[in-house]
């Protein structure tokens, strides 16, 4: 299965009925013979940064959970979205029915987006709002990435999605909804317009560079997610990203640039809102040892199922990597990338910074976002596809043909 790259005191919700799993994903999770009698990796990573999951497999949450926050992607929306149970049947075939009627009425009512643009909106919106309740934190929807070279566009996406967490929620406090946006210029430009005139909360996604990361924080996110692996390897079993070491100095490199303008910032104003600082949230991991060298180099991680069984069935005590935990603030990122002057006047300045965003990392953090793009627009047309094709399943059985 796909798995890509994922401080509240709000009180964690019961679970409420909704569609899940007959069969898990994951079955070694739900056969457990005695409990666990030592500290696990998962429970020394917990105790070093916010844990966040990486799924909308709300089976997993239950095993695992609570989580702080629940990140998911248009690749993520898909896998579970087909799953079937042992009949051979779509585990979410309620919410299938519920959402495209939803979408053809929404439809009618605007000209911004297309039936299956909505009906794919609307069933990322449902599958977050059934894992909401093992979360504590946000749940993280991500904007159709087909429009991530349209700030206007973005905004709207984001403003829709909202606008479908109340129609299928009432509720639900939106303000515990976290929309991801791709870190493009005109993504990042729209992370503006949604914390400073919204109070929307954003998270920059498929982040490779400090240049990247500095639009972000200026821009406002609360999050910004650079991913450790770049997203072919999630698709290619024979593709290791040779760069990952550095992209996970990287992470923490992020890390410290978000505390260094913290840290301004209280120290220009007197005080600082801890809820609108940037946060890093490492993603796109895929071993343990990724995983514990960024513990305590970054606040959040957001870590997918397989990894959280691998993490929570090995003791902390023992375990051969224990030397390279945190091994990702040990050490910064140095050279031109690194240099807040130059930073902070690129982000005043949109062809200087597009000129410096194309030549970072020689080229190679444009290259990795284009790809992520590109895969995750694949993935947004297989759902609407299968949108479509259900539609028109719907309508033939109502209509006896």
């Amino acid at each position: 299965m796909f798995y890509p790259f994922t401080d509240f005191t709000r009180p964690i919700a019961s679970q409420s009925s909704c569609d899940s799993p007959s069969t898990p994903e994951f079955p070694e999770l739900y056969n457990k013979s005695s409990p666990i009698t030592m500290a696990s990796l998962l429970d020394q990573l917990r105790g070093l940064s916010t844990v966040d999951c990486d799924t909308l497999d709300a089976h997993v949450a239950r095993i695992y959970g609570p989580f702080a926050d629940c990140t998911s992607n248009q690749a993520i929306v898909l896998a579970e979205i087909t799953k079937v149970d042992t009949d051979g049947k779509l585990i979410y075939q309620s919410l299938i029915d519920e959402v495209i009627p939803i979408a053809h009425w929404m439809s009618g009512n605007q000209t911004d987006a297309t039936v299956e643009e909505l009906a794919a909106e609307l069933l990322a919106v449902g599958l977050a709002l059934r894992f909401a309740p093992h979360l504590n934190g946000f749940i993280h929807i991500q904007t159709n990435p087909k429009w991530c070279y349209s700030t206007e566009k973005t905004v709207k996406n984001a403003e829709r999605i909202m606008a479908h967490v109340k129609h299928l929620s009432p509720n639900f406090d939106t303000s515990r909804v976290c929309i991801k946006i791709p870190a493009t210029w005109e993504g990042l430009q729209a992370c503006r317009v949604l914390e400073n005139r919204h109070s929307i909360a954003t998270l920059a996604t498929m982040v490779f560079s400090m240049e990247q990361v500095a639009l972000a924080v200026d821009a406002g996110c609360r999050y910004v997610a650079p991913y450790v692996n770049e997203l072919r390897v999630h698709l290619d079993a024979t593709y290791t990203d040779a760069n990952k070491d550095r992209a996970a100095l990287f992470c923490g490199a992020a890390q410290r640039y978000c505390d260094q303008v913290a840290s301004a910032t209280e120290a220009a104003h007197g005080s600082l809102n801890l809820q609108t600082q940037t946060q890093v949230m490492a993603a796109s991991l895929t071993s343990v040892d990724e995983v514990m060298r960024l513990a305590g180099a970054v606040k959040h991680i957001t870590v997918s199922p397989p990894l959280l069984t691998e993490l929570e069935a090995t003791p902390a005590a023992g375990w051969p990597g224990a030397g390279t935990v945190g091994a990702a603030a040990a050490a910064a990122i140095t050279g031109p990338n690194g240099d807040a002057l130059r930073l902070k006047e690129l982000i005043r300045d949109q062809s200087q910074w597009r000129l410096a965003f194309t030549r970072a990392e020689a080229g190679e953090s444009e290259r990795k976002l284009g790809q992520a793009i590109g895969i995750f627009c694949d993935m947004q047309e297989q759902i609407e596809r299968l949108v479509r094709r259900w539609d028109l399943t719907g309508k033939k059985a109502v209509s006896g043909g």
